[in-house]
């Protein structure tokens, strides 16, 4: 009885052996890098079954926020860390080039805004479509929470560092922003590229200042809402194994492979293009 009871315990600590080892891999942050990090995961854990990698989302300032304070192996942020962050130690990649395109309710009879004219909207200098040149329609604004790094983007590319209108509708990703836009008559918003080419015709892209977000037209200059999306790490406050298999996975979403196929194929840009743009970052 005693050698089968020990024969059960030595084969219970062997099934529990593969569970103890696995290296889970916490990612937080970006709604907008979300998508592109989760599809990186899933085929990052194919070829390494011992390694578990949690995605979440929570947008840019929580990422942040929570890597410097070691509360996830990864931060995904669209914008840098503060100059207080950065003092912590923690470690930046730049993941990729993510180009935003504003997106608006397919009957709102626009299809480019200029500079000023952008600015207007989102700033609550106008209300009404027709005032740009589209329909006799209320603007109805849809917008993130201040914690999200797209909203930071629009702030400093779309309205060159103004408020924002408080009449507006605030949701807590890019996927609910998307949905908004889709349903709500005369909604506007700022988006990731990736989503409107997932659009199918339920909403519509605007060009800015006569140029659409498109590859060339970034790298041209002629385009300039874009920013990296960053991953960060904390060395100081990160199981060394752990942060070990974080550096790996990071290093195979910067390899060639993913940055040439998955990376273009989800609307970003290779890391790399930025050696040729024209516009700066």
């Amino acid at each position: 009885m005693k050698t089968r009871s020990l024969i059960l315990a030595a084969l219970a600590v062997f099934a529990l052996a593969p569970a103890a080892s696995a290296q889970t891999v916490t990612v937080m942050g970006s709604t907008a890098l979300g998508p592109l990090v989760k599809q990186a995961a899933e085929d990052y854990m194919k070829s390494h079954p011992g390694v578990q990698i949690a995605v979440s989302g929570g947008g840019s300032m929580t990422g942040l926020n929570q890597v410097v304070s070691g509360g996830c192996t990864i931060g995904i942020s669209d914008v840098f860390a503060t100059p207080q962050q950065e003092k912590t130690g923690i470690r930046n990649y730049n993941l990729v080039i993510e180009p935003f395109t504003l997106i608006a309710h397919p009957g709102v009879g626009v299809t480019s805004l200029n500079a000023q004219q952008a600015e207007d909207v989102f700033t609550g200098k106008v209300n009404n479509w027709k005032e740009v040149g589209g329909k006799d329609q209320k603007i109805v604004r849809v917008n993130r929470p201040t914690s999200s790094g797209t909203r930071a983007v629009q702030q400093q590319t779309v309205l060159h560092g103004k408020e924002f209108s408080n009449n507006q509708l605030v949701q807590d990703s890019s996927g609910a922003v998307a949905n908004t836009v889709a349903t709500t008559q005369g909604a506007v918003s700022f988006i990731e590229l990736d989503f409107l080419n997932r659009a199918n015709g339920r909403f519509v892209g605007i060009a800015y200042n006569g140029a659409s977000c498109t590859k060339q037209d970034v790298s041209s200059g002629k385009y300039p809402l874009f920013s990296f999306g960053h991953a960060y790490t904390n060395p100081a406050k990160t199981n060394p194994q752990v942060l070990k298999v974080a550096e790996d996975f990071l290093a195979y979403m910067l390899g060639q492979h993913f940055q040439d196929t998955t990376v273009l194929k989800a609307g970003y840009m290779p890391v790399a293009y930025v050696k040729s743009l024209k516009a700066k970052l």
